[in-house]
């Protein structure tokens, strides 16, 4: 049991290591991953805009040809006009001419909603661009800064995870189990020294027979307040 001891005593100084080159990184990797979301969710909104605007202006076209076409009709009927001979032919040509009026009105206000439709668009697309360049710009500048400091800490993180799992290989599932527990459920600090009598983890005080049995390293003491595993070591 005393090697289990050490083993997780070196466990922890393992960890606690680990942890600090993670904070020395900051909030530097959560910045680079929502500024990633944040550019992909405007890329996206991006797309569809061009999609929008792609076909506004397909129906653009179909309206204005609509409409020439109407104009043109418009044209013909009222040369007709002069060559009616009978109030069948002229009535029939009104009701054609009525047709082609409604239709040539209705293209119109179409359209005009379509122009309108494709200046907004344009608007939205030309922000949304800049916004994206502006967000490009952060996330390279926030890359570059966490890079730099992963650079800085990879050989060391490298041997630390490689220590760690060695230390874990050579201890029991379970008791590494209890181990992750405790640390995740205490701020990474899964092991607490027997200070003076308290517990360096909630400084809880520690009877002095449970002092004694935790010296003897034969079996796995736990803080009654805090749940962490206690030890007793010099430094």
């Amino acid at each position: 049991m005393q090697k289990t001891l050490y083993a997780l005593i070196e466990l922890q100084e393992i960890d606690n290591r680990l942890d600090e080159l993670r904070d020395e990184r900051g909030d530097l990797p959560l910045i680079v991953e929502e500024l990633e979301e944040k550019l992909a969710e405007k890329k996206e909104l991006l797309g569809q805009k061009n999609d929008a605007l792609k076909e506004a202006r397909l129906r653009q076209k179909e309206l204005e040809l609509q409409i020439e076409e109407s104009k043109h009709k418009l044209d013909e009927f009222e040369e007709k006009l002069y060559q009616v001979k009978t109030n069948r032919e002229y009535d029939a040509i009104m009701a054609e001419t009525d047709s082609a009026k409604e239709k040539l009105k209705t293209g119109e206000d179409e359209l005009k909603e379509k122009k309108e439709l494709i200046e907004a668009l344009n608007n939205e697309i030309k922000q949304l661009e800049e916004e994206i360049e502006k967000i490009n710009d952060e996330l390279e500048e926030n890359r570059v800064e966490l890079n730099k400091k992963l650079n800085e800490t990879a050989e060391e993180e490298k041997l630390l995870k490689q220590e760690r799992e060695l230390v874990v290989k050579k201890t029991k599932p379970e008791i590494i189990k209890t181990y992750e527990m405790v640390r995740e459920a205490r701020n990474g600090q899964a092991i607490a020294r027997i200070e003076n009598g308290f517990c360096g983890g909630c400084h809880s005080y520690i009877p002095p027979q449970k002092v004694v049995e935790v010296k003897k390293m034969e079996k796995i003491y736990t803080c009654e307040y805090c749940g962490r595993i206690l030890v007793y070591y010099e430094e």
